[in-house]
């Protein structure tokens, strides 16, 4: 695109006129801002009055788009995986862990094997090139968690919370159920969160010092991203919806407003080329709004950068993003397919997957040790 030949309104000659002789033109301000971050770009908005318009501007909102999404688009040490549950010839499932971009099947590190169930990706991706994968064992009162980075085929195993060994009442039930897991920077070390209910929910705790907000429900849709765990909750007015963030090195908790009103079940949470982004299908419409936060805790910094639909084929939710952009999903014929946001063109995987039986997200390849950056 010639950015010369076509000038955004945001940029009339006509305004600043004055400003612009002093300082750079500005078509390559134009230029320039295009590839800012969304949090840079809100900061210089109070510089220029008609910076200040420009996510108003078409044109301007077209080369971000291009540009947001295209810096991502070239590294080699990022995959996208898939993990999905098989069929077996005897009508039970095994798990099969693929990296897409090269087409090469990882094998699963001990304790895990193929013929496990109820394995997962815990977090919708890898975490310094580490992934952490969590069995729910049978009863669901027991879970097994394991750090492995597939690049060195290191593995650790979690040992298990303090209230999974202590001796209980034999009529209490306790359940566990994965939250979170990412890095504390502070630490150099690797943080696992549960939810522990008792006795079908009467009492909740946290394997953590701080507690979490009260009066919020999550939906389970978590994910990690520059030191901190993600989830979407209900927001204390009627239909609305927040972002609620744990900060993994100070341990503390807080929120971001989101403002859609629209039903829980159809919003979903996931990082898109390395900003938070929120996906809604109002009504489940079969068109799909991106919005991509811009500062954590600003709720103004909320920019909605993609609609696309309608796609009447796909199955909600959605089963992850991968690299490039790609958001992926199922058919209602259960074929895996993926719509590449800069042309909107859907294309199939030539693989079928089941309801609930595929997931989607990032690896990022890394040497580095599970063990810190010591050993």
């Amino acid at each position: 695109m010639d950015y010369q030949q076509k000038q955004s309104p945001a940029f009339s000659k006509s305004s600043d006129s004055k400003v612009s002789k002093k300082y750079i033109h500005d078509d390559v301000a134009f230029y320039v801002l295009s590839k800012l971050p969304i949090k840079s770009l809100k900061r210089f908005g109070c510089v220029r009055k008609s910076w200040s318009s420009l996510f108003d501007d078409s044109h301007f909102m077209t080369v971000f788009r291009s540009h947001f999404i295209s810096r991502h688009n070239s590294d080699d040490h990022h995959h996208t995986f898939l993990l999905i549950y098989q069929p077996d010839c005897d009508d039970h499932y095994h798990p099969e862990l693929h990296l897409l971009d090269s087409r090469i099947k990882l094998n699963l590190p001990p304790p895990f094997s193929e013929h496990d169930h109820s394995l997962s990706i815990l977090g919708k991706t890898s975490v310094n090139g580490i992934f952490c994968i969590g069995q729910l064992l049978i009863g669901g009162n027991k879970v097994r968690y394991v750090l492995w980075n597939p690049a060195t085929n290191e593995f650790v195993n979690i040992p298990p919370s303090p209230n999974e060994v202590m001796s209980k009442h034999p009529l209490l039930s306790v359940f566990h159920k994965f939250h979170g897991f990412g890095y504390d920077q502070l630490r150099d070390d690797y943080k696992v969160i549960q939810y522990v209910s008792f006795d079908s929910s009467s009492c909740v705790g946290y394997d953590l010092d701080s507690p979490p907000p009260q009066g919020n429900t999550f939906t389970g849709d978590e994910l990690y991203t520059n030191g901190a765990c993600h989830w979407l909750v209900k927001g204390k007015i009627h239909d609305t919806i927040a972002l609620m963030s744990f900060d993994l090195s100070h341990e503390v908790f807080f929120t971001t407003p989101i403002g859609e009103i629209s039903d829980f079940n159809y919003g979903h949470l996931a990082v898109l080329n390395g900003s938070i982004a929120y996906i809604i299908n109002h009504d489940n419409n079969d068109i799909f709004h991106i919005s991509i936060l811009g500062e954590l805790g600003v709720k103004e910094s909320w920019i909605k950068l993609f609609i696309f639909g309608p796609v009447p084929s796909i199955d909600w939710p959605l089963i992850g993003f991968g690299n490039k952009g790609y958001i992926f999903f199922r058919k209602k014929d259960d074929e895996l397919a993926y719509v590449d946001l800069s042309t909107q063109i859907i294309e199939e995987l030539g693989v079928k997957g089941e309801d609930c039986c595929c997931k989607i997200g990032i690896y990022k390849e890394s040497l580095l040790s599970i063990r810190g950056s010591s050993n």
